[in-house]
């Protein structure tokens, strides 16, 4: 039990954050709706990354974004953004990368803890212990990683769609959607922090509960 306990936690709090800064950023923030595209679990726990956005759907999303536009720009700051705004685009293409690497990598992780979670939850079921809890507790972890995937997809999409926009002609939409971008980076970071939070005070803290249950209940001198 403990073997698999430990395999489960190492790997989630080992698996470190995304971080990503973005050039002209400040702290104002607003929603970016997600789009219905999923990934796919291999066979060995993996996730393959959910596919880019093709061009007509891209255009499509630029064209939504410039129908709701809210920012205004200074000209002063407007030129700023024109004169550099194609060297963090450079920048953005090297995260989008990232993305598809955490969506990987992260994926593979978080279906290998629900997988050890469900496979010892059995076991203990099987020596005689009540896995309600327990049980109900793998599938909130399973909605907080659902909710994770969900927004790590919203976040590549924002990014796929600063990179497509032409910088120089619309400055307003591409600080617009960069502060979209980092809205949604922001939510992968906290829901990351939730599920690392789940599994270290609430299911870890059960497993021992559990566990000195099961101890206290053997008959005396059982190994």
């Amino acid at each position: 039990m403990k073997k698999i306990l430990v395999l489960g936690l190492s790997s989630i709090l080992a698996v470190p954050l995304l971080a990503a800064t973005f050039v002209y950023a400040n702290e104002e923030t607003s929603t970016v709706k997600p789009t219905n595209q999923v990934a796919h679990t291999t066979e060995d726990g993996s996730e393959t990354p959910t596919p880019d956005l093709d061009e007509k759907t891209l255009q499509e999303h630029i064209q939504k974004r410039k129908a709701v536009l809210k920012t205004k720009l200074a000209a002063a700051e407007k030129l700023k953004i024109q004169n550099k705004c194609q060297a963090s685009q450079g920048k953005v293409s090297s995260v989008h990368g990232r993305i598809k690497g955490l969506e990987t990598s992260h994926g593979k992780v978080y279906n290998n803890i629900t997988t050890h979670l469900e496979e010892l939850s059995e076991k203990l079921k099987n020596k005689g212990a009540d896995t309600a809890e327990l049980d109900a507790d793998i599938t909130e972890l399973k909605a907080k990683i659902e909710t994770f995937k969900a927004d790590l997809i919203a976040y590549k999409d924002s990014v796929e769609v600063l990179k497509g926009i032409d910088c120089k002609q619309f400055p307003e939409l591409f600080k617009e959607t960069l502060e979209d971008a980092r809205a949604d980076l922001k939510k992968v970071q906290e829901d990351a922090l939730a599920i690392k939070a789940y599994v270290k005070d609430t299911i870890k803290p059960l497993l021992k509960t559990i566990k000195a249950s099961l101890e206290a209940s053997k008959p005396e001198g059982e190994e």
